[in-house]
């Protein structure tokens, strides 16, 4: 796969302890609207290792619904332990995100 233009770090809207759905719909689409060239999940906000695993699951596989293909996700995967690392990429892939961008446990 080919990466190219802009590719924009999502910020994960909460309401309290769950995702904001309505909220996420609303901002992907608004990124989407404006011409942006893939979505890159948990990345480079800082939030992503701050958040539950269940969070983070449920973003992703909610990101890829809402996205269906337009273009490319990128999900970030800063885990402390491999095993994590492993099973958050999975989790990614089988939700369809079309990327993982790993850092090495630290």
């Amino acid at each position: 796969m080919k990466l190219e233009g802009i590719i924009t770090p999502l910020i994960t809207l909460l309401a309290r302890d769950r995702l904001d759905m309505e909220g996420l719909e609303h901002l992907v689409e608004h990124m989407i609207a404006g011409c942006i060239h893939g979505l890159f999940a948990l990345g480079s906000t800082g939030e992503g290792p701050n958040l539950s695993y269940r969070l983070r699951a449920e973003l992703v596989q909610r990101l890829c619904q809402i996205v269906k293909g337009r273009v490319p996700i990128l999900v970030s995967v800063t885990e402390t332990a491999f095993e994590e690392s492993v099973r958050m990429s999975k989790v990614a892939a089988e939700a369809g995100a079309d990327t993982v961008v790993l850092a090495t446990p630290y």
